[in-house]
């Protein structure tokens, strides 16, 4: 393993293309793992050779269906810049009321700060984004942001009224279930349907409150 003093060096000094990934030649950046592992992690966000999940696909396929069904035209696999020129991709984007919105399905596990990124890098470029995630995800980012959540905004001191799911205000976020009757989930054991869930997006009734993100 390379000593982590030299694999930080690398990461400060490594350049666009200086290393590549073994299964696609795609770019790499070097990163560490909360463990302080050292690792190589696509450009990207996903290995373009990866074959895409049937819960992938089902749920851009949920909704872009909802979109059409509420007259509003989606785009899969969109892609755009920031103003400073960071590449991204929307697996769906779509534009409505003046708003322009991303769609992001997250099957497999994502560090926080690569959440965090990618939804800063839609900020930057004027668009909102809103995850959708397997249940199985969201429990493990669950953990995440409810470390960062208890420290960052409550002293590390557990509140009287609890922290919700533990979700941060700046990430939206709801569990997918593509075999549910209900499919979309969120705090408080709540479901609705995807258009129903897409309405509250655009009409704000999707909305942060004590650390859960719910339809109200």
């Amino acid at each position: 393993m390379i000593p982590i003093d030299i694999w930080e060096g690398l990461k400060q000094s490594a350049a666009v293309g200086d290393f590549v990934m073994p299964c696609c030649r795609a770019p790499a950046v070097l990163k560490t793992s909360i463990n302080g592992v050292p690792f190589f992690a696509h450009l990207s966000d996903e290995c373009a050779t990866a074959p895409e999940t049937i819960w992938h696909q089902a749920g851009k396929a949920s909704v872009l269906a909802a979109l059409l069904g509420m007259g509003i035209e989606g785009r899969e696999e969109a892609p755009g810049r920031s103003p400073s020129g960071d590449r991204w991709e929307a697996d769906v984007l779509f534009s409505a009321n003046g708003r322009t919105i991303a769609i992001e399905l997250q099957r497999s596990y994502q560090h926080l700060r690569d959440y965090l990124r990618r939804q800063e890098r839609y900020a930057a470029s004027s668009v909102e984004c809103y995850w959708l995630v397997r249940r199985e995800t969201f429990l493990t980012l669950g953990k995440a942001t409810s470390r960062l959540l208890l420290k960052r905004d409550f002293n590390s001191t557990w509140p009287a009224g609890g922290i919700g799911t533990g979700m941060l205000p700046e990430l939206p976020v709801a569990v997918l279930d593509t075999n549910g009757a209900q499919p979309v989930m969120f705090g408080g054991g709540k479901a609705t349907s995807v258009p129903a869930w897409l309405a509250g997006v655009l009409g704000g009734s999707f909305q942060y409150r004590g650390g859960s993100w719910n339809l109200g």
